[in-house]
């Protein structure tokens, strides 16, 4: 027996938070019955679950790396046809279950992506709250001085948000551009080139090398390989859910 938002986020629906909502709002049923009870436990070899009347089966977990190449969007389908990361593999490996990309990168973007149909553990990589580095090549338009790059890790507001970089720090030099190191532990969306215009630097070219400790180092352009397993257990850790503090009574 599981609860039925862990079960929902193992057939790769959505993740765990994602799927209390889906439950609050009335769009889950079992066996027949629409349940919005956080605590509803499961059979998966008996009970009928259906999210918006779809029946789920629980999936063989896939964990995927990918170096996303440039000229590709993350998402499983595009309104405007372009091509999306899933386009790039193979049709028996997409059938193995409804992948999708774990967080996302610019369409010019390059480097590291994960796919899976594991949407806990896809969340446990993606939440701000769990603090796991991304890190990027940055090449810039132009140079950037110490200021600039002090502000990257003080911390800018972005659309209302404030971010700030663990790490900033200039690779490779020349007269016309520098290529930064950043590493940053939130995913807002275009938050590397946002936080770059910030402080008045300008993005030509960006690559994310890493997520935690898994590297993208390897493969080519569009290749992908299945994580290890010890590359997946990288993140065990975050297994462990945050327990509430315990309120100290008064003596």
């Amino acid at each position: 027996m599981m609860r039925l938002q862990q079960y929902i986020a193992r057939c790769g629906v959505t993740s765990r938070r994602k799927a209390e909502e889906l439950m609050t709002q009335g769009r889950v049923t079992v066996n027949g019955k629409f349940i919005r009870e956080l605590g509803f436990k499961v059979d998966a070899a008996k009970d009928a679950v259906k999210v918006d009347g779809k029946l789920l089966r629980k999936e063989t977990p896939v964990y995927i790396i990918m170096h996303k190449p440039e000229g590709c969007v993350c998402t499983v389908a595009d309104e405007k046809e372009r091509r999306t990361v899933l386009d790039l593999l193979p049709v028996h490996v997409v059938d193995k279950g409804r992948l999708f990309p774990v967080g996302r990168l610019d369409y010019n973007t390059t480097g590291c992506l994960f796919l899976t149909n594991d949407g806990d553990w896809a969340n446990r990589i993606t939440h701000p709250k769990y603090k796991v580095d991304k890190v990027y090549m940055v090449k810039l338009k132009g140079r950037a001085d110490t200021k600039q790059l002090d502000r990257l890790k003080r911390g800018v507001t972005v659309d209302g948000v404030y971010v700030k970089a663990k790490e900033a720090a200039p690779i490779h030099k020349n007269e016309q551009n520098d290529v930064l190191r950043m590493v940053i532990t939130q995913g807002l969306n275009h938050q590397v080139k946002n936080m770059c215009a910030a402080v008045g630097l300008s993005v030509v070219r960006l690559k994310r090398e890493s997520v935690g400790k898994v590297s993208v180092a390897g493969l080519k352009p569009g290749e992908f390989r299945y994580l290890t397993r010890d590359e997946i257990d990288t993140f065990a850790p975050l297994k462990k859910e945050v327990k509430p503090r315990e309120k100290k009574k008064r003596p």
